[in-house]
């Protein structure tokens, strides 16, 4: 099979740029960063390249992940049966992926990603902290930058006292927090951080992803929708999608539809404390203690002392439940021949 690396005349290399079932459209890497006024291709997958993501995923005695991923470098080549689209021939080794477990999948979110904007919000949907600590805690398992972008601040008189101390916790441990109204205007500050790079937006929907794209990129990328009267966020994105600009040719942003879950299933109960950077600079007796019952214990020494806050400790053990879960299958696994 030809890899991306390799070249034989007919083969290039690209980006995945959107995922749209079993086509993904794709940018030959000649055109980016200028990725908008650029064509992007259709492409498909053939050959050995889906046949051993096939072999991958058969079972269900492990999350099944998804082939490929926004962000990932492919070999392309033209099609011969169809002039309308390409084929991928092979993907590289990605540098690192965000990834989210739902429903007994493991889904690819992002590759090779320069960060990770969590999009929060303070009001109209309130802020999940679940939500946000599931999300931090992936990100930094995968050794990824992130910051938070806590929107709608023009919505309240003040932020409340426990979400500024959950704020300037994280603060505190090395995660920049943005307090934005980005309907009215967006801070200097977030401007300079998301002056460049690939940057992936992880957020719930109504908490403002696409006015945070239309206003960094200063064009009408994404439709902006209201959010529902029960206040939970309406969808707006419907595809996973990378977006840029030519006004920015340093900076693209890769954005996924609102998210209402994100489970860390795919992770195991070792691989959890990597993701508490706050609870890595604590010493515990053992090296591999999960800070529960163990003695010598540093994290729960530090809760006692009220040196650590109680809530990420419970954000810690609640995710450290979910992880040591099995998943249920969904009634449609049965006769997609899933699981037996």
């Amino acid at each position: 099979m030809p890899t991306p690396q390799q070249s034989d005349g007919a083969t290039r290399r690209a980006l995945v740029a959107g995922l749209f079932g079993a086509y993904y459209h794709v940018i030959p890497l000649a055109d980016v960063p200028s990725a908008v006024g650029s064509k992007r291709l259709l492409a498909k997958t053939r050959g050995k390249l889906r046949i051993d993501y096939r072999e991958k995923n058969e079972g269900y005695n492990k999350l099944r992940e998804s082939l490929l991923s926004i962000g990932d470098i492919v070999a392309i080549a033209d099609d011969v049966k169809n002039t309308e689209t390409c084929v991928i021939t092979g993907v590289e080794p990605r540098r690192n992926a965000i990834h989210r477990a739902s429903f007994g999948r493991q889904q690819c979110l992002a590759a090779n990603v320069d960060g990770v904007v969590v999009m929060t919000s303070v009001a109209a949907p309130d802020f999940n902290l679940g939500f946000a600590e599931r999300c931090l805690a992936e990100i930094n398992i995968a050794g990824v930058d992130v910051f938070v972008i806590a929107n709608k601040c023009d919505l309240v008189t003040e932020i409340t006292d426990n979400l500024e101390e959950i704020f300037s916790w994280y603060e505190r441990i090395g995660i920049a927090v943005f307090r934005e109204s980005l309907l009215q205007k967006q801070s200097k500050a977030l401007q300079e951080r998301l002056a460049r790079g690939t940057w992936l937006l992880l957020g719930q929907s109504g908490t403002g992803k696409s006015t945070l794209l239309n206003k960094i990129l200063g064009a009408d990328l994404q439709v902006v929708g209201d959010v529902s009267l029960i206040q939970k966020g309406r969808h707006t994105t419907t595809n996973p999608a990378l977006f840029a600009s030519a006004a920015h040719p340093d900076l693209a942003l890769i954005d996924v539809p609102g998210l209402r879950e994100f489970g860390l299933h795919h992770r195991e109960p070792t691989e959890l404390r990597t993701g508490y950077p706050d609870f890595m600079a604590l010493q515990c007796r053992f090296e591999n203690c999960l800070h529960l019952n163990e003695p010598g214990c540093g994290v729960k020494a530090a809760l006692a002392n009220r040196d650590l806050p109680e809530f990420r400790y419970r954000s810690y053990v609640g995710l450290l439940d979910t992880v040591n879960e099995h998943f249920k299958p969904r009634k449609g696994d049965y006769w997609r021949g899933i699981r037996k």
